[in-house]
């Protein structure tokens, strides 16, 4: 999860990014990866409106709105978004095996019993 959006808006900057806290907020309010192209009038809305949950939480959904309302460029942005979780999904499956901290496990196989 490395892209982030920048931008001042009435003398306030803004960092928008994602987490994973951000990433199942948005689930749990009905967003779904692969409905993000197909649904995006509802899947765009709640994408957008979670990039402020990270550093941005107590920013109110009117002026979320009105920010994205006077955004520029919303074909790029879009476009930016999806490659953002993109990265935060990616980051779930990140294989870090022999990192340091990391904590070895294995499976064990039991027989059911005769």
């Amino acid at each position: 999860m490395n892209t982030k959006i920048q931008f001042t808006y009435k003398d306030v900057p803004y960092v928008l990014e994602y987490n994973r806290m951000a990433i199942k907020q948005m689930e749990a309010s009905g967003f779904s990866l692969e409905e993000f192209t197909k649904k995006p009038m509802i899947n765009i809305d709640i994408a957008f409106k979670g990039l402020f949950l990270k550093n941005h939480k107590r920013t109110n959904e009117k002026l979320i709105e009105e920010i994205y309302d006077k955004l520029g460029n919303r074909d790029q942005l879009i476009e930016k978004i999806g490659v953002m979780l993109t990265e935060s999904y990616n980051s779930l499956l990140d294989d870090e095996e022999n990192a340091e901290g990391n904590i070895a496990w294995d499976t064990v196989e039991i027989s059911p019993k005769k």
